[in-house]
């Protein structure tokens, strides 16, 4: 009793089942040096309460069980009480040779993985942290194929990465995306190679005032001594250069540009292509190639691995889908949309956009060897996947899944979340069922957190989440 009652007196406000923990249930012993690291992690309660330590599964009460190094054993919690799971540790994959899937789902989701089959009814992915993922066709709208072999970075995710200059709680991170309520700087260390591809969602609301640096040496300021500044206002944007070499520096205006997108549309995708050899900055805005500006000296200055967000008082900024790959120095072709779309929408089948800006239309088989054979119109064709830009997946009907008592909306760490019921998990596996595709066995390691009590609006405030 004595126990029991001291460990009450040092929780007093966490939200514990009234079941006690069987006698058996101990935490796991420390691994020894050549085992994987073990999972580790944090939950943050809706009562703001947080606690350090590692999951150890869910009871035959549906509790989940917890450890921590000041606990004689591990502790039922309700899962009504908790907020998120945070977790860090565990295997992770080896990076794989070929392309990377990203199938939006109807329901905001996002899955990574490469792509397997494709047909009228489902999207198969194979994927490292749940074997091959059979989605419903009607529950997913969108298909990316990225081309590059290794991505860099790919989020965001992780908050605490993320450094803010100014107010803190300028810019927060909700439903995986950054957003800002207040002029404020956020910057993150993305190491980088001499060619790079930097690319990102960016949305507003009536007009857009912002900037993004590239190449920074500082991120603790918004105006470090060194980087490429790239300024928006409204439809009209300039590139920056600052810079100190030795006991000289300076900045100067490298180049403009006149953009009709940002002024017609109030969310787009930025992308730029830099090589710091030959000074190369290529702007793309949803995939057209808005202007390419070179620096004539690249070499001055002592540039860095920081990418900053910066948003201005009264235009509030949101920004997802950040993802960072090596780049290997050919610009892509600017994707022309107006005249090929109207031609392709008389034609039926599948639309299948290509890297270099093409469209081919027609009936897709099967995919081997990384090649996806469709039938069009004119003749048989075979596409290496890695070739693909998108695969339009709107026609048809569109469904979105069931809400389930026990969903829970799980982020990957390679970017991505997937929301499902979850039914068990022991040591590194997790099991959940969706709608959208069945039965599905997980790597917990898979995933950098988990969110709890989803659709209780309540809790909101507490997630960040909530309008512009």
């Amino acid at each position: 009793m004595k126990k029991t009652f001291l460990l009450m007196a040092c929780l007093p406000s966490l939200a514990l089942s009234q079941e006690q923990p069987g006698n058996g249930e101990t935490p796991d012993p420390d691994p020894g040096p050549e085992a994987t690291p073990q999972l580790t992690g944090s939950l943050r309660f809706t009562n703001r309460d947080q606690l350090s330590g590692n999951p150890g599964g869910i009871d035959e009460a549906g509790n989940l069980k917890w450890q921590a190094e000041f606990l004689h054993q591990a502790i039922p919690v309700k899962p009504s009480a908790i907020l998120e799971m945070r977790l860090q540790g565990g295997p992770q994959p080896k990076p794989v040779e070929g392309h990377q899937a990203l199938l939006l789902l109807t329901n905001g989701d996002t899955l990574r993985g490469q792509l397997d089959a494709l047909d009228e009814e489902h999207v198969t992915l194979k994927t490292w942290y749940a074997g091959d993922l059979k989605v419903r066709r009607t529950m997913a709208s969108d298909l990316e194929i990225q081309r590059s072999h290794r991505t860099l970075y790919s989020g965001p995710e992780d908050f605490d990465s993320w450094v803010i200059e100014g107010e803190k709680n300028a810019w927060k991170l909700e439903n995986g995306l950054l957003a800002s309520s207040k002029g404020a700087g956020i910057a993150r260390e993305i190491q980088t190679p001499e060619r790079c591809h930097i690319q990102f969602d960016l949305s507003w609301q009536s007009s857009l005032r912002f900037r993004v640096l590239l190449l920074s040496d500082d991120g603790e300021t918004t105006q470090p001594d060194n980087c490429y500044d790239l300024v928006c206002q409204r439809r009209f944007v300039y590139l920056r250069k600052r810079w100190v070499s030795r006991a000289a520096g300076g900045s100067k205006i490298i180049g403009q540009a006149n953009i009709a997108e940002l002024a017609e549309k109030e969310k787009v995708r930025f992308e730029f292509y830099i090589d710091r050899t030959t000074g190369t900055i290529a702007l793309y805005i949803d995939g057209r190639q808005a202007q390419v500006w070179t620096d004539e000296s690249p070499q001055a200055g002592d540039f860095g691995n920081w990418l900053h967000f910066i948003s201005e008082d009264y235009y509030p900024v949101r920004i997802s889908r950040i993802r960072v790959n090596p780049w290997k120095g050919d610009l892509p072709e600017t994707v022309q949309l107006a005249e090929e779309d109207t031609e392709s929408e008389e034609m039926e089948g599948q639309k299948i956009r290509l890297q270099n800006g093409d469209v081919v239309v027609g009936d897709v088989g099967l995919i081997e060897g990384g090649v996806l054979a469709v039938d069009t119109e004119f003749c048989k064709m075979k596409i290496p996947v890695d070739r693909m830009r998108t695969i339009d997946l709107s026609e048809g009907d569109y469904e979105e899944p069931i809400r389930k008592k026990g969903d829970v909306r799980a982020w990957l760490r390679e970017g991505g979340r997937i929301t499902f019921r979850l039914d068990s998990f022991a040591n590194d596996t997790l099991k959940g069922y969706s709608q959208t595709f069945g039965d599905v066995e997980f790597k917990l390691s898979a995933f950098s957190r988990l969110e709890f009590n989803i659709y209780n609006e309540d809790l909101d405030s507490l997630r960040g989440t909530g309008n512009w």
